[in-house]
């Protein structure tokens, strides 16, 4: 009997020690630089560890009870009351150890959850990300820090408004050289290529949801291409005279037929982002302009700016959006802002609104046909900075009453406004492949 009781307490003390051990290197896996999935893999298995010596210590523990027993009862003997609490404490000792190690495993996961968790679109494009240039010349800095904080948002990095262009600068840029071809910075590495064609950056985009930086030599400037969407390059430009945030490549600097080198990202690889909030930051693509959705019911769209960079377009009185035709009452802040290759264009008559700065230093841009038979408002600065010769010719109003609209858009003093129309472009619904 001596004999069981020891063997038991034995046998009990060294796995009780074991899981005690596993317990401790659990622990320390908690100071130890693994990702998330590692400490997963390494704390499932210990668990299993402890598990089958749990279960293995319980079926000694009651062979050895059971022995011991059917011994005292041949010796006409009780079990001693002091021994059945020393099992008792001992079995639960083992269920404390492994109720500890489910746990923190429990909390990990957790853990590993919240920092493996998806970035969405939306966050990905939010304004905060991007950046504007800190002075001239330095572009695909800038260009490239805002890539690199956006790898960095994809990789977990909750520290990614850290990354700036200063701190970059440090390791990317080679004075009175500018950007070094390969560099390495917040754990992000890029490297450079030239780039060849349109089908080209489509494909690296496809593999880079972080975007890719393209440069134009011939007219000394870089913008970050965020994604291709629905047929349209987006884009941020860091130029301090561009929109803020992203828009399609036809606001921007440069173009990306004129790009013939480009930066991206060599490592993370493999990175993602929640395409669910898509559809709605980037609006509907119909011919060569860009569209939201206002009013589902009452079927209205504003329009929001060019898909493409056409020197002459056309807003519609209508336009059909999957099928659904709908009336383009709006055109939005900023719309057609900084596009210097706009020359004409005309207005539909189903336009109630004209949004703030919609046609802001639209440089080139000499002729406006304003269809304005329900025209109501026309927002602050939306003409600055157009051609000074530029021709506004009003359709379906009275000049009097279309002139007082203009009060506070910046029109240029030397403006011709009339009435009729000469515009070689016509007012026509436009209809969405698909």
């Amino acid at each position: 009997m001596e004999e069981n009781q020891n063997r038991y307490q034995n046998q009990a003390g060294d796995s009780a020690a074991v899981l005690y051990n596993i317990h401790k290197k659990g622990q320390i896996i908690h100071k130890v630089g693994l990702s998330p999935a590692g400490r997963k893999i390494i704390r499932k298995g210990l668990l299993c560890t402890a598990v089958c010596l749990s279960m293995l210590l319980q079926t000694v523990s009651g062979n050895a009870k059971t022995t011991d027993r059917q011994q005292f009862v041949q010796n006409g003997q009780q079990p001693v009351p002091d021994e059945q609490q020393s099992v008792q404490t001992e079995q639960q000792s083992v269920q404390t150890e492994q109720q500890s190690v489910q746990t923190e495993q429990q909390q990990s996961a957790q853990g590993g959850q919240e920092t493996d968790a998806a970035v969405t679109f939306r966050q990905l494009n939010d304004s905060d990300v991007f950046l504007k240039q800190s002075q001239a010349r330095v572009c695909t800095l800038t260009a490239s820090t805002m890539m690199i904080r956006r790898a960095a948002m994809l990789s977990g990095n909750p520290d990614w408004r850290q990354i700036t262009e200063k701190s970059v600068r440090k390791s990317a840029w080679a004075e009175k050289t500018g950007l070094k071809w390969n560099f390495t910075a917040a754990g992000v590495s890029v490297t450079h290529k030239t780039l060849s064609s349109k089908t080209e950056l489509i494909r690296l985009l496809d593999k880079h949801p972080e975007g890719v930086v393209i440069y134009n030599s011939r007219k000394p400037h870089a913008i970050l291409v965020t994604d291709y969407t629905d047929g349209v390059f987006y884009c941020s430009d860091p130029a301090n005279d561009k929109p803020d945030g992203r828009y399609p490549v036809a606001q921007a600097s440069i173009t990306v037929e004129s790009a013939g080198r480009c930066w991206y990202v060599k490592s993370p690889v493999n990175l993602t982002v929640d395409k669910g909030a898509m559809d709605q930051q980037s609006g509907h693509r119909v011919d060569s302009l860009i569209y939201t959705i206002l009013d589902e019911d009452a079927k209205t769209a504003a329009c929001t700016g060019r898909a493409f960079a056409d020197a002459a377009v056309v807003v519609p009185d209508t336009v059909q959006i999957d099928g659904v035709e709908y009336q383009v009452v709006q055109i939005t802040d900023g719309a057609f802002a900084d596009s210097d290759n706009l020359k004409e264009i005309v207005i539909g008559a189903d336009v109630t609104d004209i949004g703030a700065k919609a046609f802001y230093q639209c440089k080139n841009l000499q002729k406006v046909t304003v269809n304005a038979a329900s025209l109501r408002k026309i927002g602050a600065d939306a003409l600055a900075g157009i051609h000074k010769k530029v021709k506004i010719l009003v359709v379906g109003n009275r000049i009097e009453v279309f002139a007082a609209m203009l009060s506070g858009t910046s029109v240029p003093v030397t403006a011709t406004i009339g009435t009729g129309t000469d515009s070689s472009l016509q007012i026509r619904s436009q209809s969405q492949k698909g």
